[in-house]
């Protein structure tokens, strides 16, 4: 019998109430055993087809980037955004995930047309190096406006990755042992916490793909300063090392409305400091 009796599935006395009204007691166990959840909230039905009008407005503003399209920074660019991310079940289980006070850490989207190649295998636990910690660090909710199948090019997941506390190996990547689709219709949130392991499979039926990604992170990773009147042109001006400390040189807050999404050059850099501490 193990000495650790602790329920796995206790909710904070602060949530439970909420969590009961809201009915999710279950998806509070899929998080807890699978490490993942689809949520069927009324709210995000009914404001489906106004988020996916707007993402694709938006995408076609910013432009074709390099691969598919993509609409960056979307809070305050459409007022639907604003009540999309105060859907009442998905903000009970991303505090249930990442706890009270939890910041909106990512508004942004993605356009996949037919023939659009697969993501490969991760955890959205990027910028942490294993093993990643026993509380989650981050929490991610796709926004499914166009049903979720493998051969439109669902999110792919492994379930109950999140307890191995890593990141995948190349190995690991290239095999996918245990993957399966997220499948779920049109309106759905998709759940996820920071270390379970994902990708997407590749779309292979004509139509779009537009899915609204969420990223939520716990409280205590917010900076307690704003360094941002601080321009490039001061930085630039000061001894060697300010950059650095003030995240100029990561793809962190780096994201801007032309750009579609992240820097590429940015998005490597900060990958291999954070998990090796090497820049």
């Amino acid at each position: 019998m193990p000495l650790d009796t602790a329920d796995p599935y206790e909710v904070p006395e602060f949530l439970a109430p909420k969590i009961d009204a809201l009915g999710l007691r279950e998806n509070v166990r899929e998080l807890v055993d699978q490490g993942y959840t689809i949520i069927q909230d009324p709210v995000a039905h009914a404001l489906t087809d106004r988020v996916r009008e707007a993402i694709v407005r938006l995408a076609e503003e910013t432009g074709p980037p390099r691969t598919g399209q993509s609409a960056a920074l979307l809070l305050g660019r459409d007022p639907v955004f604003s009540e999309a991310v105060l859907v009442p079940r998905l903000l009970a289980l991303v505090e249930f995930l990442v706890g009270r006070g939890a910041i909106l850490s990512q508004l942004t989207s993605s356009i996949r047309g037919e023939g659009a190649a697969p993501l490969v295998l991760h955890a959205d636990n990027s910028w942490f190096p294993a093993p990643f910690p026993n509380w989650e660090i981050m929490a991610t909710a796709c926004w499914v406006t166009d049903e979720f199948t493998k051969e439109g090019g669902c999110t792919s997941i492994i379930p109950g990755t999140h307890v191995l506390k890593r990141h995948p190996s190349e190995e690991e990547c290239r095999i996918q042992e245990g993957m399966v689709p997220i499948v779920a219709p049109k309106g759905s949130l998709c759940l996820w916490d920071g270390s379970v392991w994902h990708g997407n499979y590749p779309r292979e039926i004509p139509g779009d793909r537009v899915v609204m990604h969420m990223t939520y992170t716990r409280v205590g990773f917010a900076p307690v300063e704003d360094y941002s009147h601080l321009d490039d042109a001061w930085v630039a001006s000061q001894p060697e090392g300010i950059a650095d400390l003030l995240g100029r040189k990561l793809f962190l807050g780096a994201t801007t409305v032309e750009s579609g999404g992240a820097d590429p050059v940015k998005l490597r850099y900060t990958q291999r400091i954070a998990r090796s501490g090497k820049p």
